[in-house]
Formats: C-alpha cells, structure tokens, sequence
C-alpha cells in the first residue's frame, strides 16, 4: 500500500545542506521568526516532560519555547550559522540550550536518552523514525509539524521542493510503532501541514 513513498535520488549537482542553509540563515534578522510553531504551542502539554531533543532545530525558536516551559533541551542543525542564532536567542531570553552544528545525514539517535523529540518542518530518510524510536524512553513522546505535498500544488513557497513535503498518509506510515496520540492533516488557510504527536510504547 505504502510502495509509492520513495524518496527521490539525491541531485548530484545539488549543494550540500548545509552551505544551503547557512547561506539561508546569514541574514541577521530571523528567518521564520522567534516564536514556535503553531502546533508546538498549542500542544506543548502532551508532550512528555524532561530532556527533549529538537531535531533539525533551525534558529532556534521551539527550542527556545521549550526550554522557557521547564525542558532540559538538546538541539541539533546542519547549519553553523543556525546555531549560534540558536545560542543567541536562548541568551536574550535568559534560558539555557544544549545546542550543536550536526550532519543530520550521519546522525546516530542515542539509545532512550529522551524524553522528548521534536522534528518540525525538517524531512528525514525513512530510517530515521526508527532513530527516532531509539532515542525515547518508554513512554515518551514525539512531535512534528511538516509541510505536505499540497502545498506545492496548492501554494507553492520560495525554496520550498517536493522532496521536503510529506505525501497523504506518510507520517502515519512512519508512526506505526508508535501510540498516534493526535493527527491533522488539512489544509489551514494557505498552509498545507501535517501535525502529528505520538508515543512509544511496546510493541
């Protein structure tokens, strides 16, 4: 059933991820802001409280968010540039994060140290929700917020490719190891998101 989600071949000629995004992230100014996600705000109570670990973390606003409502946060960039933002903005609002440049290509989950994964906005290869399962405690909780492939069709966004959206159905294709404790998959307005948050436990 699930057959059709391939990952397309990586371009050849395409930057490395890194460079693109620090170029991205030069700007003084923040990117996509300083306050979280929409869905991270209004959810933020479901997940399981202690070390978290904000994948592919960018500036670091939910990381930031979390650390303000009593995590013990851990981050993680392809970007240089993103991080010492990351650090910057965790400084202006007077909290602490661990946070630290990482090929996101080549990282290695360790084994139920977190409480806590947050991924927005960010896809990975296929294995890395089995990563994602590695790194939580038993019981511990997982969030994303990404784009899926109706908002290329419906309303498309500058730098934003079809291999970064997720297709109807994946995530939950990804999640099915997990307790799915909540998921949207609609349209809101011009955005086309999928919100999803689940929990680990025995299979």
């Amino acid at each position: 059933m699930f057959d059709e989600f391939k990952y397309a071949e990586p371009d050849p000629n395409k930057k490395p991820a890194a460079e693109i995004w620090n170029a991205r992230y030069a700007a003084e100014s923040y990117l996509y802001g300083k306050e979280p996600v929409l869905g991270l705000r209004n959810h933020v109570g479901a997940l399981r409280k202690g070390a978290v670990l904000d994948v592919a973390m960018g500036e670091g606003r939910n990381a930031v968010f979390l650390a303000q409502n009593g995590f013990s946060v851990q981050g993680v960039d392809c970007s240089s540039a993103a991080i010492e933002k990351a650090k910057r903005l965790a400084a202006d609002r007077n909290v602490e994060i661990d946070a630290k440049t990482q090929n996101l290509d080549f990282f290695l989950m360790p084994l139920m140290k977190f409480d806590s994964i947050l991924m927005t906005y960010f896809k990975p290869s296929t294995r890395f929700f089995s990563e994602v399962r590695r790194g939580l405690v038993q019981g511990g909780t997982f969030f994303l917020e990404a784009y899926t492939v109706d908002q290329i069709k419906h309303s498309p966004l500058p730098n934003l490719e079809f291999e970064e959206c997720f297709k109807p159905g994946e995530v939950l294709h990804h999640l099915k190891e997990f307790q799915v404790l909540f998921y949207k998959e609609l349209p809101d307005g011009n955005a086309h998101t999928v919100q999803a948050i689940a929990k680990k436990v025995s299979r």
